[in-house]
């Protein structure tokens, strides 16, 4: 049976986020089994919050002054002190008194303050009152809160998680503004007349309506604070950085490490980080089909105006592709190739995916010719080839593959298409593709060569002669689709 130290401790291992996988799961599951154990959650979570609002003051003193303390000596507290640490070094009488009453000031009484305008995969909600439910929209616990994971539901403050790739929650406050966490992300949120949420970790994009004089919503991170006031922005957590995006308005961004203030306009971004140096980096806006150079929509049902690249969730700093398997737009260049009998083409790229991209969906390279040499002809794919499925959903990983052409091929120009191939039968999903390169290999001596399959799926390549080179004819410095460059 688990004592109470042992409980605290797996509790105070989640909050400092060093916790491993397997106490994570024991702590779940004594969650799950014990109210008390639920409780105690709740409470040291609160406290927890409170004591990282009295840590990022300039100092303790100040905040006791200003309480009424008689103590005169202030006590600074690093930015980094946590919940067990912070109640050993301030004097426990003071601590006890003045905790017990912002914990009460931020403590939800079950006022229900947001409702769930959609989710998706697995949820799991901890209520303020320590109530635990954990599901994807249906009922799943036999509390009164069995229901509460449902689109419509309101909800008091609490902590929502998700607990995986696919797991999304939009929440809306009662003034409006609007919310919602993708994949393994976890957010607290309360209202007690000043919306207050904590994004422990993971993504976090939001609309948040003008908020009244004096009592802007405040998002604490491991990293930063931010200060909204009414804007559209997008912030990504770690516990070692937080990434800011401004779509809209301006948000106030300040460093826990160090208080160190940075207000972010629209159209640009900041990371907070210990080795960051906080500088503001525009962000351009989202291309269109139509405003993407070289790649032309080859789809005659598509939609011109619809995004073709952007900046966010880039991979290296540069403009990313971003595909949509509900679209009909297919992204295709003219390489200015033409096609040479035994020519070996090697594709390379980066890719990620995106919000409800299953597991089965794949990104497809597709190298085609037309019966007149144009874009807009009719095509003929000679090979398809597939990314393979996501290893790691929501990080880049790298695909690279080769293919031969035929006889079949020889002397037409050369076009690619990046399209996707949707594996559950559910034409939904976005995925990001950066630094896309396309060489091609001269090697008539060969003959036709086999389809290789890509490295993803472990097939085998026939080595070829060191004495060959590669021509470029997509990336490096020839070009890229312009999804790769400002």
């Amino acid at each position: 049976m688990m004592t109470n130290s042992d409980l605290e401790n797996l509790i105070a291992a989640w909050l400092d986020g060093r916790i491993s996988e397997a106490e994570s799961e024991t702590l779940q599951q004594e969650l799950r089994e014990s109210a008390e154990a639920r409780a105690t959650f709740n409470t040291c979570a609160q406290l927890d919050a409170v004591i990282r609002e009295l840590a990022d003051t300039e100092s303790v003193g100040a905040i006791l002054q200003t309480s009424g303390s008689s103590v005169s000596t202030p006590i600074p507290i690093p930015a980094t002190t946590r919940y067990a640490r912070a109640l050993l070094a301030i004097a426990a009488g003071v601590v006890i008194a003045l905790t017990a009453t912002l914990y009460y000031q931020h403590v939800n009484k079950e006022r229900n303050i947001v409702r769930i305008k959609g989710l998706n995969g697995t949820l799991t909600w901890i209520g303020d009152g320590g109530q635990i439910v954990q599901g994807s929209g249906s009922p799943q616990s036999e509390t009164r809160w069995s229901n509460v994971l449902s689109e419509g539901a309101e909800l008091p403050g609490g902590t929502i998680e998700g607990m995986a790739p696919d797991s999304w929650f939009e929440l809306e406050f009662l003034d409006g503004s609007t919310g919602m966490i993708s994949g393994d992300s976890i957010l607290t949120f309360s209202d007690q007349g000043q919306k207050e949420l904590r994004l422990k970790q993971g993504l976090f994009s939001a609309d948040v309506r003008p908020q009244p004089e004096g009592k802007p919503m405040l998002i604490h991170t491991p990293a930063a604070v931010l200060e909204v006031i009414g804007t559209q922005f997008d912030v990504e957590a770690d516990p070692e950085s937080t990434m800011l995006y401004v779509r809209e308005g301006k948000v106030q961004v300040r460093r826990v490490r160090d208080g160190k203030t940075v207000a972010v306009p629209a159209g640009h971004r900041v990371v907070a980080s210990a080795d960051s140096d906080m500088l503001l980096r525009p962000v351009a806006p989202d291309r269109t089909w139509a405003q993407t150079p070289f790649w032309e929509n080859i789809s005659a049902s598509g939609d011109p105006n619809s995004i073709a690249t952007q900046e966010t969730r880039d991979y290296d700093g540069t403009r990313n592709l971003l595909l949509s398997e509900e679209s009909a737009i297919l992204p295709a260049q003219d390489t200015d190739y033409i096609i040479r009998s035994g020519d070996v083409f090697k594709i390379s790229y980066e890719w990620m995916a995106g919000m409800w991209w299953t597991s089965q969906d794949q990104i497809a390279i597709r190298l085609f010719t037309t019966d007149n040499d144009l874009v807009s002809g009719t095509p003929t794919t000679f090979t398809t080839l597939l990314s393979g499925p996501s290893a790691t959903a929501g990080e880049y990983e790298t695909a690279s593959g080769k293919v031969s052409s035929t006889a079949t091929e020889a002397r037409k120009r050369l076009f690619v298409a990046i399209d996707t191939k949707d594996g559950a039968g559910e034409l939904h999903g976005v995925a990001h593709l950066d630094n896309f390169q396309l060489k091609v290999e001269h090697n008539p001596e060969k003959g036709e060569l086999r389809l290789d399959e890509f490295q993803l799926q472990g097939a085998d390549t026939p080595d070829t002669p060191d004495a060959l080179t590669d021509e470029i004819i997509i990336g490096g410095n020839v070009r890229n689709g312009d999804f790769n460059s400002k």
